[in-house]
Parts: structure tokens; C-alpha cells; sequence
């Protein structure tokens, strides 16, 4: 194979992609290498070439297909379909898309692609409008099928590579669990809604603003939409969007086929998407069986002489907290709560008790280090220190601190019945440290949030990764860089105010 490299089209933090032309097939491609620097690391060269493999499998006119893997320049790469077009990122800047029709079309076409890959198994990981390009007769083709996961191996991203947006990640992507095709399914909504308002949902100025507003997304917000688009297509965003992914359509071709299941040009697998009906049959008579025993326990419990006198009712409304209450709580602005309502709400959360006995219930002891907001189950809870231990229904629990300088800590704990747990979530142990020193002084504002004012009095603490600095004066010139942080390292940066304002 002869390439002639015509133009490098854009260099990311894992990838170069170039535009070349095939003088053997006589066709343009595109190029996609690995650089060098994560070549030379066997475990990522070994999935780089797995999942290139894996993609050069799929066959769909929504895809963008993968021709070949190759060795470019000591680095393996990967030559792929040039599609004539633009990104469907491009559109939406240009605000050519905001319609019901071209969302709808969107979705069709991605979804059709979505399909064709988890029937092989393939997760995109990384489904966005950068990723979706459009051709120019308006064939939509998902791209980077597969591809997209090395950006989630821990050798690359503990060398603090920072990866982009997290702003279409699905929840289970934030926590860090196992994911399967219903968290493309969510990035997929997160995109249409971007489609259909030209503005992204989850936007953020920081990795831990968009994450907080996906832990804390409800699908209620979507109703907003419904003018612009339709309470059926509302509706279907919703199925794609749920926070808890059991509540998602199960498949894409599940979603593919609840769109628009009258298109001709869709093309639905034989196998039923529901169970047989004897199995079915089996489950309804399981699950009656179920709620009339229960029905008979609750009612031979309240009629017989199970009832518990006064004070056991009030030893165990006084030692019994529910997370219940918390949702009965809303705050007035959860993403800016003041201080009374913080207050308030943590008071509520410490003494709202439910006057019952024999709750299988454990209790945590939530601390941190420096102060957190605490969500739980995606529900806020308040700030540290939270004055006393807080009561979970025994079982597996999501809890994530989040502070304004540090990227969150989501844990997953799992509550024993009658037993009290210990949670600290520590944003300092990994943290690394910026000195800043200007002349003649300068505010200083990491990632836009202003911090301090030289001359510190000592260095900031940051969590590892990229960081944007910026230097104000109200004299000169704001002065802008950017620094890469390292675990338990200090980094130093000096400027000097030159150019007047």
C-alpha cells in the first residue's frame, strides 16, 4: 500500500488523524496513529490493535468503516473511510439543526449504527457530535466505533492525560462501573437534546461541573423540550436518558424500533424482543405470589399483637434515619445552595426518623478531607462535617464528594444490616501543589475559579491532571497559562506583568 499524506487534519491527546490518498485503490482515506509516546506501552499498543481489529468487522452504512491496521512511521495506525462531509458537531454550531425532523434523523441513523456494533459486542464508550459525521447527501455515520476506550485505560490517564468533556458521559461512566450499550444509549440522548437546542446539557467550566450535573440529572428537565420537539419524542429522550440504566431501553434496537417502528427501512433481528410467553406467564405467577404474601404478612402484623408498645416505637424513631427523607427535600438551588438552606437540609436529614421496627438498616459515618458536598444515590445530602452517622437501607450505595478544587470521589459502599460504616473520602492524598509568584501582584483564577491574591502565603492545592491558570491585574493584560499537576509534586509558575491594558 502506497499513502500520500495530503493534510493533517487534527492531533488529539492519544491520536494524529491525517487526510491521505490510496494511489494503489486510488481512493482518499483517513489515517488515524497512535502516537509514539503510547505505543511504547504494550498493554495500550495490544488494545489499540484489538479493538481496530474488532471495528474493521463491522459492516453498516452508519459507520464509518475501518479498511485496515497498519505501521505508520513506527507507530500503529489505523486507516479508516474519508467521509465528504462535516461533523455533526459542525451543524449544530452553525445552528442548522435545531428541528424535530433533523433530530429525529439523527437519531434513526445513529441508532441503526449503534446497533450493527452492540450485536458484535462493540461499546462505543464515547458517543458525541464530534463522533457523527454527515455526509454530504445527509447519511449520518457514527465514527471512532470501539476506538474511544483507550482513553479509558488506567496507563494512560494515570500519566495525567487529560481526557475531554465528560459532558455525554452516562452515570455508571462517572462512577466508574461496568457499562453495556444503554450508556451509549444515554450519550446518544445527551447529543439529541445538544441537536435539538444547539446547547449542551451537562456543560461545565471543570470535570467536576459536568459531573455533577449528570450524578444529579432528572428526567423531568427533558419536559422543557417538549415545544420545540414533541411530548413523544420527549418521551423517547426520556428512555434514553433514565439516571438509573435499568430504566433505559434495554437495547439500541429496542430504542431503534420504539422510534419508529413503521419504517420499512429499518431493520429489525428476528429474535423477540420480549420474553417467551410461558416464561412471561411463569414471572406474573411468581410476582402474584409475591404481593399476596405480603399483603397477608402486613395484614396479620397490624391486626394481631405485633404491634410495638409506645416506647419501642420511640426508641426506634429516635435511632432510625431514612434517605427517603432526603428526596422529600428538594433545595431551592441545588447548584448553589446557600448556607440556611445547607443548614436546613442536613438538620432535616440528621432527625427525620420513620417510627417502624425490624428496618434492615446500617448507618455510615460519612468525614472528609477539606470539606465536600455529599451526594448519595445521586441525592444531595449536605456539607461536611455531617454531625452524626446517617441510616441506608442495607445494600450497595453510591456516594460521591465533590469539591470546587478537586476532581469528585465517587466510592461504592455496601451497608450491612445493623452495623455503622466508616466512609472518608480524602481529596489531599493525591493532591499536588502550585506555587504562583507575579509581579508586581496578580489575583490568580485556576480553571476560572479565583483562588488567591499574591503573594500566597502558600501553594495551592490541586487535584493531577491539566490545569488553566490565569494571572489578573486590573493594569495590564491578564496573563494566561496552563499546567500539568502531578501527584504529590509542587509545581512552580512565575510571571511578570509587561503589557498595559
Amino acid at each position: 500500500m502506497k499513502l500520500t499524506i495530503e493534510e493533517k487534519i487534527n492531533e488529539g491527546s492519544f491520536t494524529s488523524v491525517y487526510r491521505a490518498f490510496d494511489t494503489v485503490l486510488q481512493r482518499r482515506v483517513l489515517l488515524k496513529v497512535l502516537h509514539k509516546h503510547l505505543a511504547s506501552d504494550h498493554d495500550l499498543h495490544q488494545r489499540f490493535i484489538r479493538e481496530a481489529r474488532a471495528c474493521a468487522a463491522l459492516r453498516s452504512e452508519h459507520i464509518v468503516q475501518v479498511y485496515e491496521l497498519i505501521e505508520y512511521e513506527g507507530a500503529p495506525a489505523i486507516l479508516m473511510e474519508y467521509v465528504e462531509g462535516t461533523s455533526l458537531k459542525n451543524l449544530i454550531t452553525e445552528g442548522k439543526t435545531q428541528s424535530l425532523e433533523f433530530a429525529r434523523k439523527a437519531a434513526l441513523h445513529s441508532l441503526r449504527g449503534l446497533m450493527a456494533a452492540h450485536n458484535k459486542g462493540i461499546i462505543h464508550r464515547d458517543v458525541k457530535p464530534g463522533n457523527i459525521l454527515v455526509t454530504s447527501d445527509g447519511t449520518f455515520k457514527v465514527s471512532d466505533f470501539g476506538l474511544a476506550y483507550i482513553a479509558f485505560v488506567p496507563t494512560v490517564t494515570v500519566q495525567g492525560t487529560v481526557l475531554g468533556t465528560p459532558a455525554y458521559m452516562s452515570p455508571e461512566q462517572i462512577r466508574q462501573e461496568e457499562i453495556d450499550q444503554r450508556s451509549d444509549l444515554f450519550s446518544l440522548g445527551a447529543t439529541l437534546v445538544e441537536v435539538l437546542t444547539g446547547n449542551r446539557l451537562f456543560d461545565g467550566n471543570s470535570y467536576a461541573e459536568c459531573a455533577k450535573k449528570i450524578l444529579t440529572f432528572k428526567v423531568d428537565t427533558l419536559n422543557q423540550f417538549t415545544e420545540r420537539s414533541s411530548v413523544e419524542f420527549v418521551q423517547f429522550l426520556k428512555l434514553l436518558m433514565s439516571p438509573q440504566k435499568q430504566d433505559r431501553f434495554t437495547t439500541s434496537r429496542d430504542a431503534l424500533y420504539a422510534l419508529d417502528k413503521n419504517d420499512s427501512n429499518i431493520i429489525i433481528p428476528q429474535q423477540q424482543a420480549s420474553l417467551p410467553k410461558k416464561q412471561r406467564m411463569a414471572i406474573i405467577g411468581s410476582i402474584l405470589f409475591i404481593v399476596c404474601v405480603i399483603i397477608i404478612s402486613l395484614f396479620l402484623y397490624f391486626s394481631g399483637s405485633h404491634v410495638p408498645k409506645p416506647s419501642q416505637g420511640r426508641a426506634a424513631s429516635d435511632t432510625v434515619q431514612s434517605l427517603m427523607a432526603v428526596q422529600a427535600v428538594p433545595l431551592v438551588n441545588q447548584n448553589n445552595p446557600s448556607k440556611e438552606q445547607l443548614s436546613k437540609q442536613q438538620s432535616k436529614v440528621q432527625t427525620t426518623t420513620m417510627e417502624t421496627t425490624g428496618l434492615n438498616s446500617g448507618s455510615v459515618l460519612i468525614t472528609s478531607t477539606p470539606w465536600a458536598k455529599v451526594y448519595i444515590d445521586n441525592v444531595f445530602i449536605g456539607e461536611t462535617p455531617l454531625s452524626n452517622p446517617l441510616t441506608l437501607v442495607a445494600g450497595k450505595h453510591s456516594v460521591m464528594f465533590m469539591h470546587p478544587s478537586f476532581e469528585p470521589i465517587i466510592k461504592t459502599i455496601t451497608v450491612q444490616p445493623h452495623k455503622q460504616l466508616q466512609l472518608a473520602g480524602n481529596f489531599i492524598e493525591n493532591a499536588g501543589y502550585l506555587k504562583c509568584i507575579a509581579s508586581p501582584w496578580a489575583e490568580v483564577y485556576i480553571d476560572e475559579q479565583y483562588k488567591e491574591t499574591t503573594p500566597l502565603e502558600k501553594p495551592i492545592v490541586l487535584s493531577p491532571g491539566l490545569h488553566h491558570v490565569r494571572f489578573k491585574n486590573t493594569s495590564f493584560a491578564d496573563i494566561v497559562r496552563e499546567v500539568t499537576i502531578k501527584t504529590k509534586d509542587t509545581c512552580s509558575l512565575s510571571v511578570i506583568f509587561q503589557e498595559k491594558r
